[in-house]
């Protein structure tokens, strides 16, 4: 077994160990509303996944939760709101959702080198931080995403409800399949991104000034990002068809803001300090978000 298979082995255990302390913190935590409940059993794997990151010493331990987790919420859903009798709507979603969810992570298991390495963003934190840099491990780089991924899945949770107002009726609102082909195209966007990336990354005699810019790369700068953003609002779409209140989009805004005024800059910076000649040129060249 390679270090690489052992880290695979190791982090799936971490995962498993993870999804049990949900199942118990929802069934045994009970603070009188299903969609808090799920949110404390969130909390609590986020903090089970914070304790990984501290005994590995490695905040990329995370990493996979953010495609992990929806799946793991979708699970629940499925078995503590009646899946056996979920519609035409719900497994839709469910693929939507589970299609985006194994995908991404898969992708991520395929490029995650070990535990050597790190995300070069923590790494920078770790550095400009000192200290005091656990507090903000947890705080901005843990229960953040954990709380803007929640708010983002938590509209579907009207989808998946039984006991939601719509649930049963013979017409549901064609929106809420456009919001599921959205969602569905921003992971094909995001698959052909990472294959792009992947092939990228064998290439033969590598030098440091290459910018990956064939496929869908040479259209926009940032294709896996607006994957991201056309999923997260494909789900607030079809939350909407099934009522979910104005305020279950503020998820994704906040998806979009991050990616847009956190994300891409952090990304541009690095690009810039590594290949500023190359990636100057690229910026000229190709659009930063939208492929046109």
């Amino acid at each position: 077994m390679t270090d690489k298979q052992k880290a695979i082995l190791e982090i799936t255990i971490i995962y498993i160990i993870i999804g049990v302390s949900g199942i118990l913190s929802y069934q045994y935590i009970d603070v009188g509303n299903k969609i808090w409940n799920m949110f404390v059993a969130d909390v609590v794997m986020t903090v089970v996944c914070y304790i990984f990151s501290v005994i590995k010493k490695n905040t990329s331990t995370y990493d996979a939760y953010w495609s992990v987790i929806p799946f793991y919420l979708l699970a629940g859903c499925y078995f503590f709101l009646h899946g056996d009798k979920w519609g035409t709507p719900q497994w839709v979603a469910a693929f939507v959702i589970s299609f985006w969810s194994w995908r991404l992570t898969l992708s991520w298991a395929r490029g995650w080198p070990g535990w050597h390495h790190e995300d070069f963003r923590y790494v920078n934190f770790r550095n400009k931080f000192g200290k005091v840099f656990e507090p903000i491990n947890f705080l901005a780089l843990h229960f953040y995403p954990t709380v803007i991924v929640f708010l983002s899945f938590w509209g579907m949770i009207y989808v998946f409800d039984l006991k939601n107002s719509l649930f049963g009726l013979k017409e549901v609102p064609l929106y809420f399949y456009l919001g599921a082909l959205i969602a569905f195209l921003g992971g094909v966007f995001e698959l052909l991104a990472d294959n792009e990336l992947d092939k990228f990354r064998k290439r033969p005699n590598p030098q440091k000034s290459d910018i990956l810019k064939t496929g869908i790369w040479g259209r926009s700068r940032n294709p896996n990002y607006l994957g991201e953003m056309m999923f997260w609002f494909g789900l607030a779409i079809m939350a909407y068809a099934f009522n979910a209140p104005w305020y279950a989009a503020l998820g994704s805004v906040g998806m979009w803001a991050m990616f847009m005024f956190a994300s891409i800059p952090l990304k541009d910076a690095q690009m810039m300090k590594n290949r500023p000649e190359a990636f100057k040129k690229y910026k000229e060249e190709v659009s930063r978000v939208l492929p046109f």
